[in-house]
């Protein structure tokens, strides 16, 4: 997880990140297609990867891994 700090902004950070892919989510979504629709905002997997972590084990997101598919708490 990449954290905020005086060198890295809260933008550029992984929960500026997951701001991005939780605003997303409006409606049960594959997690490829939220890839697709982020990746010109975030620009990395691995970045979209932290974020999917963070908003899961925030409660705020569900992630069904045997359907794929990503939606809103």
């Amino acid at each position: 997880m990449i954290t905020p700090n005086k060198f890295i902004s809260y933008a550029d950070s992984s929960l500026g990140y997951a701001d991005k892919v939780y605003a997303a989510v409006v409606e049960p979504i594959s997690l490829g297609d939220l890839y697709k629709k982020t990746a010109q905002s975030i620009g990395s997997i691995e970045l979209f990867l932290y974020a999917i972590e963070i908003l899961h084990l925030s409660d705020v997101i569900q992630v069904n891994l045997t359907t794929g598919t990503v939606s809103r708490c």
